[in-house]
C-alpha cells in the first residue's frame, strides 16, 4: 500500500473510533444517572483494575502498556463526566467587593515595596506595619485588620518559600494580586561615596536580586530583615561606612543618597505580591483560581490529575510541588503536594465541581483563593 492508501485507512478507523467513543460516553451518562440514584461513588477501583487487566491480556506484548493507558485516559474523561454529572453543585459564600477604606497590614515600614504593593491596590485606608511576615498572617487570620499584603514571588530570586508555607498554614484567602517593579539602588548617608561603602544591609530577597552586583564589587554584606528598615538604620547610624538595598523613593524617604542606580541583575526586576483576608472575596473580575492538594506517588497520577482540567477546559497557568505539610505527611507518606492556579471563576459550575470533587477525592486539599491575576 502506498502512503495515502494506508492514510484511508487510519481515517476510516478513526471515524470507527470517535462513534464508539460517542457510544461509550453516552453509556458513561447512564452510569452517573444510576450512581447518583444509588447513592454510589464515581471512582471503583476494582471495576478499573479489571477492565485494565483485560486490556492488557487481550494487547499484544509491545502494546500492552500503550493500550493500558489509552484506556486509562477513556476511563478517566469518562469520570470527569460522571463527576460533572453527580457531583452536587455546591456554594462557596463569597463577597463580591473590597472593604471600603479597609485596614491593610504590610511587614516592614514606610518605603517597603509591601508598602507601595499596598499603595497600588488600596487608594485608600489605613497601612499598618509589622516586624514579620507571619504577624501579618495573623493579624489578618485574627481580624485585627481587614487585608494583608504578602510578596510570593520574584523574578529573580524565584518564590519567598517562608510566605508560601504561612499561606498554607493559616485560614487566609486571596484576593488580589499586583507586581512592583524592584529597580534596586545603593544608598548610603549624605555625602557618602561608593568607594567608602564596606558593609551593606539589604533583605535576603534582595541581596539574591542583586548577587551579580554584590560579587563583584566585594565587602562585607549583612541580611536585614526589611529593606526600609535597613535604609532608616543607615539614616540613623553615625557611621558612614554602611550602605543599603533599597527603592529610590524609600532612599529619599529616609534622607538618603542614591549612590548607584539600577543595580539588580534583572533589570525588569519584579516581585509579585498578593492581598489576602480572612473570608473569601471574589471580585468582579477575578480569572484565577489557587489551591494546593496531594495525590499519591503512583505511576500516572499527576496526568490524571491534569485530564480533569483539560476535559474541563480549564488552562492551568501555575504548578508547583511543595512538601507536604508535617500532619499530613504523617498520615499520607507517600503524596506529593502540589500548588495550583488554573483559570476560572467561582461563578462557574464546573469550577465549584471540580472544588468540590477535589475535596471529597483527595487525602489533602486546601482552597487558596479566586482573584484576578495582575
Amino acid at each position: 500500500m502506498d502512503l495515502s492508501e494506508i492514510r484511508k485507512q487510519i481515517d476510516a478507523l478513526d471515524t470507527q473510533i470517535l462513534d464508539l467513543f460517542i457510544e461509550r460516553m453516552n453509556l458513561t451518562t447512564e452510569v452517573a444517572k444510576y450512581k447518583a440514584a444509588n447513592n454510589m461513588v464515581v471512582f471503583q477501583s476494582d471495576r478499573e483494575k479489571s477492565i485494565i487487566q483485560n486490556v492488557k491480556a487481550n494487547s499484544p506484548e509491545e502494546f500492552k502498556r500503550s493500550a493500558a493507558f489509552l484506556f486509562m485516559n477513556i476511563m478517566d474523561i469518562g469520570k470527569v463526566s460522571q463527576i460533572n454529572a453527580i457531583t452536587p453543585d455546591i456554594e462557596i459564600p463569597y463577597a463580591e467587593k473590597p472593604k471600603e477604606r479597609p485596614s491593610v497590614a504590610v511587614q516592614g515600614i514606610e518605603g517597603a515595596y509591601s508598602h507601595t504593593a499596598a499603595k497600588q491596590l488600596f487608594k485608600s485606608g489605613s497601612i499598618s506595619y509589622y516586624a514579620a511576615f507571619h504577624e501579618v498572617f495573623e493579624a489578618v487570620e485574627n481580624g485585627d485588620v481587614d487585608y494583608g499584603i504578602i510578596p510570593v514571588e520574584n523574578s529573580t530570586a524565584g518564590e519567598v518559600t517562608t510566605n508560601m508555607e504561612l499561606l498554607l498554614r493559616h485560614d487566609v484567602h486571596i484576593c488580589g494580586t499586583t507586581s512592583v517593579e524592584c529597580a534596586h539602588v545603593l544608598a548610603a548617608k549624605k555625602g557618602t561615596s561608593e568607594e567608602n561603602i564596606k558593609i551593606i544591609l539589604g533583605h535576603e530577597q534582595a541581596l539574591r536580586q542583586c548577587g551579580q552586583f554584590l560579587s563583584k564589587r566585594g565587602g562585607t554584606v549583612i541580611p536585614y530583615h526589611n529593606n526600609a528598615a535597613a535604609a532608616k538604620m543607615v539614616a540613623e547610624n553615625p557611621s558612614s561606612e554602611l550602605g543599603c538595598i533599597c527603592s529610590e523613593e524609600c532612599a529619599e524617604m529616609h534622607g538618603l543618597d542614591t549612590v548607584l542606580k539600577n543595580i539588580a541583575t534583572d533589570p525588569d526586576n519584579r516581585t509579585r505580591f498578593v492581598c489576602i483576608s480572612k473570608d473569601v472575596e471574589v471580585y468582579s473580575d477575578a480569572d484565577t483560581v489557587a489551591v494546593s492538594l496531594s495525590i499519591p506517588n503512583i505511576s500516572g497520577a499527576l496526568y490524571r490529575l491534569l485530564t480533569k482540567f483539560a476535559v474541563n477546559g480549564l488552562s492551568m497557568s501555575k504548578i508547583q510541588s511543595k512538601p507536604l505539610p508535617p500532619e499530613v505527611r504523617k498520615k499520607f507518606p507517600n503524596d506529593y503536594m502540589f500548588y495550583i492556579e488554573f483559570n476560572g471563576s467561582l461563578r462557574e459550575t464546573k469550577v465549584r465541581k471540580l472544588l468540590q470533587n477535589y475535596e471529597d477525592e483527595l487525602n489533602f486539599f486546601k482552597f487558596h483563593g479566586n482573584f484576578k491575576n495582575n
